[in-house]
């Protein structure tokens, strides 16, 4: 009987220009390994295609010299749009790869990498709060074999930034601002590779 795998995209902690490039390794891998019939995909090639166009076009776009606020929104919208097709991609090569004798092989096909077996790639919930005097409080759980975590803030819920890669399943983050609202993401990594990332939680700072 087949191992269950879990197929890993690696786009979660990436750039933006990096998750371009990233999208079309796995939309050609998968093309070229005559393993996922177009017919036979949640989201055609040609969509999926377009939607790595539209992504790479919004980016231009939002970092040119006239951008506006308008093409960051787009810009992240689009990314949002390939990152939901680039998800049901996943999920279909995981059912294909599945079914076979050798589903390692059948993932990798599809220039993407295999995770932990059982799911250990997954992220579960972190949980925030504000203790005062700017600071936050993130705890997250840590499963086996997670050696460290990385941490992304953002004020807006759309624009991450990466703050902080520690070791420890607890962190303090300080100097924000009484009453603002801040968003908090994270990954794991471990020697499998890098967890996907989680979803963003928020908390008021007092």
């Amino acid at each position: 009987m087949s191992t269950h795998l879990k197929a890993v995209l690696g786009l979660s902690n990436k750039t933006p220009e990096t998750k371009v490039t990233r999208s079309q390794t796995i939309l050609d891998a998968m093309q070229n390994s005559g393993n996922f019939a177009d017919e036979d995909l949640p989201v055609s090639y040609s969509n999926s295609q377009s939607a790595i166009d539209n992504f790479g076009s919004a980016i231009v776009a939002a970092n040119g010299i006239n951008a506006s606020s308008a093409d960051t929104s787009r810009m992240h919208e689009e990314e949002r749009q390939l990152l939901g097709i680039f998800n049901l991609l996943r999920s279909h090569v995981e059912y294909v790869a599945n079914q076979t004798a050798d589903p390692a092989t059948i993932i990798t096909s599809a220039g993407m990498t295999v995770g932990t077996p059982g799911g250990q790639n997954a992220v579960t919930e972190l949980t925030l709060d504000a203790p005062g005097n700017g600071k936050i409080n993130v705890r997250v759980p840590r499963r086996e074999g997670e050696k460290s975590f990385v941490f992304e803030v953002s004020t807006d819920g759309e624009s991450f930034t990466k703050v902080t890669s520690n070791a420890n399943a607890k962190v303090v983050l300080s100097g924000y601002t009484h009453g603002s609202t801040i968003y908090v993401r994270y990954y794991a990594i471990s020697k499998d590779g890098e967890s996907e990332m989680s979803q963003p939680k928020s908390v008021l700072v007092n």
